[in-house]
C-alpha cells in the first residue's frame, strides 16, 4: 500500500518490518535488504498478471487481431498498478544491493514468465515471429518502465499538467500503453 501511495522510498526495511510485526534483524535472517523482498513481491505479482495475460488472450488465440491482443493487455496491466509500479523500478533500483545468487535466482524466473507471456503473444498473432518474442517482452518492458511514472507524476507535477498549455505533455498510462503496443 505504501508503494503506490507513499512511493518508492518509503517502503524502508523498518517500514517493512513494523507492518510485518517483526524486528528489523528478524526481517534479515531472510531477506538480504529491501530490494530482495520487493522483487520477491515483484515476482508474485508477474506470475498473476500473466497468467491474467494468457486468459484474456486465450479467445483471440489465432486471430491475429493486433488491437485486441493490445486492449487485452493493457487491461491486465491496468488492473495491477504494483506490478507496473515495481517494474519501472526494477533496473534502476531493485536490482542492486543484491548478491549474484539472488540476482541470477530473480532472473531464473523472470525468464519463466516471460517465456509465457512470449508464447501467449504468438498465439494471439501468429504472425509474431517466435524468436522476436524476447524483445517484445523487452520493449513491454521499457514502454512499462518508462510510461507507468509519467502517468504517475508527483503531486507538484499533477498541478502543472492541469493547465490546459500542458496537455500535449500529459500521459495517460492505458492509453500511451495500449498505442504503443499497438503499435
Amino acid at each position: 500500500v505504501a508503494l503506490l501511495e507513499q512511493g518508492l522510498d518509503a517502503v524502508t526495511l523498518s517500514a517493512i518490518a513494523r507492518t510485518a510485526g517483526v524486528a528489523k534483524s528478524n526481517v534479515y535472517r531472510y531477506f538480504e535488504s529491501r530490494e530482495e523482498i520487493l522483487l520477491e513481491l515483484l515476482l508474485d505479482d508477474l506470475v498473476d498478471m500473466v497468467t491474467a495475460v494468457e486468459k484474456a488472450l486465450a479467445p483471440l488465440a489465432g486471430s491475429g487481431d493486433i488491437e485486441a491482443v493490445a486492449t487485452a493487455v493493457t487491461v491486465v496491466l491496468v488492473d495491477r498498478p504494483r506490478v507496473c509500479a515495481l517494474i519501472s523500478v526494477v533496473a534502476n533500483v531493485l536490482e542492486h544491493n543484491l548478491s549474484t545468487d539472488v540476482l541470477r535466482d530473480f532472473k531464473e524466473q523472470v525468464l519463466e514468465v516471460s517465456i509465457r507471456i512470449g508464447n501467449a503473444l504468438h498465439a494471439a498473432v501468429p504472425g509474431l515471429a517466435a524468436e522476436r518474442a524476447p524483445a517484445l517482452i523487452r520493449y513491454l518492458n521499457a514502454l512499462i518502465a518508462g510510461l507507468w511514472p509519467m502517468g504517475h507524476p508527483p503531486a507538484a507535477l499533477e498541478g502543472v499538467l492541469d493547465d490546459p498549455r500542458y496537455a500535449p505533455l500529459r500521459s495517460r498510462f492505458g492509453v500511451d500503453f495500449r498505442g504503443a503496443l499497438e503499435a
